[in-house]
């Protein structure tokens, strides 16, 4: 809670392995908040969080990778002066420091999770959806199978959503990745989203997109 006000309040929902789990909600709704406790960024008042079934404390991004959880947030959290591969290995303790040994390694997750990225491109000649992919890179770079997208289909043109969505479609289907992703438009709601939680007035309610649209 944030002083007298709720967030989230009795909340409660499973994420399972290979699963794209969509939380719906309109601007406020606490759909960023929660899925900000899962990632690190903000620590729960109350409750638990499980990681395969295992009581899991997370008090930080950092933690969160432990747990092999890394998210994407809404707004990039990149430097544009820097190529791509300084962005995704920025922060990580690796020594010796050898860019062309980590733009090897960014190549190589490129090739097997099927990205189009350059690793030597500055972040200021990017798109939108360049971005996105190197912030999808960068935490799976750093161990992550349980991946978070804040508003991921938010400015991005219908080309650039059906491009994101088939490859985390495939990705997922591919490497048994588990994807919690959040939007707050109905109309963009992702066909391939296996569950879909709505919030209402801080309300769940679970089911297939198309029961939850319905209802």
């Amino acid at each position: 809670c944030f002083g007298d006000k709720y967030a989230n309040k009795n909340v409660n929902l499973t994420l399972y392995h290979g699963e794209i789990l969509a939380i719906l909600g309109e601007n406020g709704s606490g759909k960023t908040s929660m899925v900000n406790m899962v990632a690190g960024i903000y620590y729960p008042d109350e409750g638990e969080i499980f990681v395969d079934g295992k009581p899991a404390v997370i008090t930080s991004p950092k933690d969160a990778f432990q747990y092999k959880i890394g998210m994407i947030h809404q707004h990039f959290k990149l430097v544009d002066v820097f190529t791509a591969t300084e962005n995704i290995v920025l922060g990580l303790n690796e020594k010796p420091y050898d860019l062309k040994k980590f733009s090897q390694r960014v190549r190589e997750i490129c090739n097997l999770y099927g990205f189009e990225i350059d690793p030597d491109k500055k972040i200021y000649d990017m798109s939108v959806s360049e971005k996105q992919t190197v912030e999808i890179i960068k935490v799976l770079y750093r161990g992550a199978d349980i991946l978070i997208l804040d508003e991921p289909l938010s400015g991005v043109d219908v080309e650039g959503m059906q491009s994101l969505m088939d490859m985390l479609d495939e990705i997922r289907k591919t490497y048994d990745l588990s994807i919690l992703m959040t939007t707050h438009d109905f109309a963009t709601l992702p066909r391939y989203a296996d569950q879909v939680v709505l919030i209402d007035h801080r309300v769940l309610r679970l089911g297939p997109p198309r029961e939850v649209l319905e209802s």
